[in-house]
């Protein structure tokens, strides 16, 4: 095989591609378990090197997931689809190395996830019903119990980063002030049950946080826990029955014309128009700042002389 020739390989758990070269080993993997099919990744490649099967319904229910595929022969291992990814599906290396050259190469900013623990907050209540409905399981306690089998007291509390996927719900269920959660990406959510097929769920199925709920007759959203990556909408066989309205994100400071694109691709113009008017008054508000420094030092000169 040619060196720089990507070989791919995949499994039912798991898609990798591997380009061994000279001095550089990339590794692209995709987790399939972890994958929403949320579509963002395939959305984002500047060279339309991921592609997502359709789902598969069967009375109602999801009997299979969108797969996430990418063509060897496109992809460029740039990154953009491992900082976009809401459920860290996709995971990149360099050498062994995380290391995502979009990030490195400062042309994407680091999307903003947070998740702090207040342990005496945690610690003042036995209820830790939170650690159990966290979706992704990223929460852990140490909880001590009576002769009764009661929880008598609760301790080191904590939360996975790697697996924690900022859906807000230990803060909006757990303890008051036990969970300071920072979500990085904004929107809104539609549902209209008088659109949905009856007994469909394969909304809620796919639904990696778990913010949209089937009661045994109709499904309901509760968009506090919603991360507005559009896996519901990409399931729904009803066009209109749910919608997704990405507003933006919270993300670390960058100016570059590759995220004012991928705002396009996944928000909207208005929301790339947003970024250059902040991004045009920091550079204004510099400016005066680097000014008035100026205008003082010359006049404490004029003073000392």
């Amino acid at each position: 095989m040619t060196r720089g020739t990507t070989i791919k390989q995949e499994t039912s758990k798991k898609l990798t591609l591997l380009r061994p070269m000279i001095t550089r080993r990339y590794e692209l993997t995709v987790d399939h378990e972890k994958c929403c099919g949320c579509k963002l990744c395939m959305l984002l490649c500047p060279r339309q090197a991921l592609t997502l099967s359709k789902a598969e319904l069967a009375e109602g229910r999801l009997a299979a997931k969108p797969r996430v595929d990418i063509d060897p022969k496109l992809c460029n291992y740039c990154g953009e689809c491992v900082v976009i990814c809401p459920t860290y599906a996709l995971s990149l290396t360099v050498n062994g190395q995380v290391e995502i050259p979009v990030l490195k190469g400062e042309a994407f900013p680091t999307l903003v996830r947070e998740n702090k623990v207040d342990l005496a907050a945690c610690q003042a209540t036995t209820d830790t019903s939170y650690v159990d409905h966290c979706p992704v399981g990223a929460i852990a306690a140490t909880v001590e119990r009576d002769g009764q089998g009661k929880a008598s007291a609760v301790s080191a509390v904590s939360v996975d980063g790697a697996l924690c996927i900022t859906c807000t719900r230990c803060m909006e269920e757990g303890p008051k002030g036990g969970f300071t959660v920072t979500k990085p990406y904004k929107g809104r959510a539609y549902l209209n049950v008088a659109l949905c097929p009856a007994g469909c769920q394969a909304c809620a199925d796919i639904c990696p946080t778990k913010c949209i709920t089937y009661d045994g007759q109709k499904v309901a959203l509760d968009a506090r826990f919603c991360l507005f990556c559009g896996a519901c909408e990409n399931v729904c066989p009803a066009p209109g029955a749910v919608r997704i309205a990405r507003t933006g994100f919270e993300h670390t400071p960058v100016q570059s014309s590759a995220w004012m694109l991928a705002l396009e691709k996944l928000v909207s113009f208005r929301e790339v128009t947003r970024e250059y008017e902040i991004k045009s008054q920091v550079k204004r508000r510099e400016a005066l700042v680097k000014v008035l420094r100026l205008e003082g030092a010359e006049e404490g000169k004029e003073g000392g002389g």
